[in-house]
């Protein structure tokens, strides 16, 4: 497998870092060539497939702000009190930093907002570059829902001085919501380790995926179509990735041939999509699509959703809401019965996918603070 060493010349000129509420071991993290965030402990050290992305495609640094905090019994007793920690904290920390992505999240966004707010006072020549955690899907109904929750986070927007989105069909929304540029930049991928991962479709296992959690709409229009893939190619299994905490709704399964998978961490799961056939997600809250980047590395088809990681890299493939199960399935069955046309899918989708990788990533994320930054 091959490793992320950086080799961009810029890396030593550009201080970068990631900051979130919170982290899994509540300290700095930073990545090493030997150990990047996709080679980390999932459950104790870092997420394979979260913002460390970043951190380790630009050689950085992942602060948790309640390191910054540092909270000891009199800060906790006023946060319980107010409901907000108290701002005594040093950011001295943070100055030796050219850039900061401040990752916004529904549960802490008025703390993440004192913290760009600060930020700007005390640090103002430093770059702060805004994205956020939730799909835009799920983000936009809970703002669209709650006032005050929107004005924090356009108010959160407007002290940064990019904001990022990764899904391309959004930017439009952001934009209505803020004074700052909204830019569009898909987030980096270890292309160069999940590649190895690959398989062609004459290695991989006669299996249907049905991808994503039956709690968000139409995800379960997948399972249909899969059901009605097994009546035509009864050679083919469903199977079902399990997602720890979260019941899964199988009525649609019923009497068809089918497993449910125990849960796997992303290392894991990426052998499993490599055997996969075909992976079916009806997810149309207008997510980043990690699916469908996983898919595209190990060269296995993913059909439907709306995705951004859909419409970029298999863009013959997308659905809607409207799209019946009657034309996904003659896609499905178009795929699963045509070798040269899944090796030509898979192709292009692979491709594709290697401007997502670090190196590529960490590039166009220097040249975008080269560009916005005024100072």
């Amino acid at each position: 497998m091959a490793f992320f060493i950086p080799q961009n010349r810029y890396y030593n000129h550009m201080k970068f870092a990631v900051i979130e509420y919170t982290t899994k071991t509540g300290q700095i993290w930073r990545p090493t060539p030997e150990r990047p965030n996709y080679l980390g402990d999932p459950q104790r050290e870092i997420d394979p497939t979260s913002f460390a992305c970043y951190t380790t495609a630009l050689q950085g640094e992942h602060i948790p702000l309640t390191w910054l905090i540092n909270p000891n019994l009199l800060k906790k007793v006023i946060k319980r009190l107010t409901g907000a920690w108290p701002q005594w904290h040093s950011l001295d920390y943070q100055k030796k930093f050219d850039a900061l992505m401040v990752v916004h999240q529904l549960s802490n966004a008025h703390e993440i907002l004192a913290l760009t707010k600060r930020l700007k006072k005390e640090q103002p020549n430093q770059f702060i570059i805004g994205v956020p955690t939730q799909p835009y899907g799920l983000l936009k109904k809970h703002l669209d829902q709650n006032q005050k929750d929107q004005q924090i986070f356009s108010d959160y927007m407007n002290t940064c001085d990019v904001f990022l989105t990764v899904v391309k069909s959004t930017q439009g929304y952001y934009k209505a919501l803020t004074k700052t540029p909204v830019v569009y930049m898909p987030q980096p991928y270890p292309y160069h380790y999940a590649k190895d991962f690959a398989l062609s479709l004459q290695q991989k296992d006669k299996t249907i995926l049905v991808a994503g959690v039956t709690q968000r709409p139409n995800i379960k229009q997948g399972q249909l179509v899969a059901v009605e893939l097994q009546k035509l190619l009864p050679d083919y299994q469903i199977i079902i990735p399990k997602v720890p905490e979260l019941d899964y709704d199988e009525t649609n399964l019923k009497n068809s041939n089918y497993k449910i998978l125990p849960f796997e961490q992303w290392r894991e799961h990426l052998k499993t999509l490599a055997k996969t056939s075909l992976v079916i997600n009806t997810d149309y809250t207008q997510t980043r699509g990690r699916v469908q980047t996983d898919c595209a590395a190990v060269k296995t088809i993913s059909l439907g959703g709306n995705s951004d990681g859909q419409a970029d890299l298999f863009p013959d493939l997308i659905s809607t809401p409207q799209t019946s199960v009657s034309n996904l399935v003659k896609l499905g069955h178009k795929i699963l019965t045509d070798a040269d046309y899944y090796k030509n899918i898979t192709h292009n989708a692979s491709e594709r996918l290697k401007k997502y990788d670090y190196e590529a990533s960490a590039t166009r994320l220097m040249a975008l603070v080269k560009t916005y930054n005024h100072v």
